[in-house]
């Protein structure tokens, strides 16, 4: 993908327990993905609608976190208060053949989330 590609943009707020605990900003070649904006709102998942696009593998090629602090927006969306510690990462996926699949961004309410990033993808601590 090049500055200039276009894309199709998904947004959201990941809820935990009622609670909101993350906003998020995926985006996804249209070049590649035309029919993606129709399989997201069929499906409500990004992992449906990339299957019924024909990815059915892809993985996460790099990750970089950031503390920042929250913008009025993100605090209201959150329900932090303005200034308030969040946590942003920025992603990379690519398919097997190192394919661009999605770029995204999420900020999650520092206060409710721990994330574990380990260097074999196991999850075990």
């Amino acid at each position: 993908m090049c500055e200039t590609d276009l894309v199709h943009a998904h947004e959201g707020v990941s809820l935990a327990d009622d609670a909101p605990i993350a906003l998020f900003r995926s985006v996804f070649p249209t070049t590649r993905f035309p029919e993606l904006p129709d399989a997201l709102r069929l499906s409500g998942s990004v992992t449906a609608a990339l299957t019924a696009s024909g990815i059915v593998d892809y993985v996460r090629t790099s990750t970089r976190l950031t503390s920042k602090q929250a913008t009025a927006t993100q605090g209201l969306n959150l329900r932090i208060s303005e200034g308030a510690p969040i946590l942003r990462s920025v992603g990379v996926d690519l398919d097997p053949e190192g394919r661009p699949v999605q770029y995204g961004r999420t900020w999650f309410a520092g206060d409710r989330v721990t994330l574990t990033l380990d260097a074999d993808g196991s999850g075990q601590v």
